[in-house]
């Protein structure tokens, strides 16, 4: 290992590589001898609980480890670090409360829980982006998003694009939270920043079905051929 390193930057790529492997004895070396951190992305992303497990033992840094931990669907962790007395609406740097995460994470179980624990629904990232517009973004299922509406989520707040969930769930083709937001009143016609409402990201995707379900629900098609 450390002769390779004589020939390899250490950086947080080989931080990657080491996740990856599942190598927990070079996870804990880059980051002892090296200082490099965990990315707890990459531990969720490849299945690897254990190194999330070796960030928590070595930083003890209870705020990273509630918000991301609902990247594992694992809800007993979620709750160990709940018990630890961890503000729940705590945030990342990049401004993601532990219900972003679960949303992201399309992680039904552990978002009830947060809101049971009165997190903040409706709170923003540093893209301004709520729960429910990450959620718009990942998958068809319908749960998680009808949770977040349910109690309270505002279906009509935009990031800073101007986007709201409609615009996301019709932009990655998520045909069933379409559905699901047009059937909670979702304004089909806004626009974002630059002019787009959710028929104009269904066609420039080719999103026929999506386009039609648009005009069904009455979105504006004056200008365009489906």
């Amino acid at each position: 290992m450390s002769e390779c390193l004589k020939h390899q930057e250490t950086d947080k790529e080989c931080m990657e590589y080491a996740i990856i492997s599942h190598n927990i004895d070079f996870i804990t070396f880059l980051m002892n001898e090296y200082g490099i951190s965990i990315d707890l992305y990459a531990c969720a992303n490849y299945n690897n609980l254990d190194s999330f497990l070796v960030f928590y033992d070595q930083s003890n840094n209870l705020i990273s480890c509630l918000i991301s931990s609902p990247m594992f669907n694992i809800t007993s962790l979620d709750k160990y670090f709940l018990s630890l007395g961890v503000y729940v609406n705590k945030k990342l740097l990049d401004g993601k409360t532990a219900l972003h995460i679960a949303a992201l994470y399309n992680n039904k179980e552990t978002a009830e829980l947060l809101i049971s624990h009165s997190i903040y629904i409706n709170e923003k990232d540093k893209d301004r982006e709520t729960a429910l517009h990450n959620k718009a973004a990942i998958s068809n299922s319908k749960e998680t998003a009808e949770l977040l509406i349910s109690n309270g989520a505002n279906i009509y707040e935009k990031d800073k694009r101007g986007r709201t969930a409609l615009h996301i769930a019709v932009e990655n083709n998520r045909k069933e939270t379409v559905k699901l937001l047009l059937s909670h009143g979702a304004n089909i016609n806004t626009k974002d920043k630059v002019g787009k409402t959710a028929l104009h990201y269904a066609t420039w995707n080719n999103y026929k079905e999506i386009a039609e379900l648009l005009i069904l629900h009455g979105a504006k098609n004056k200008c365009f051929n489906i």
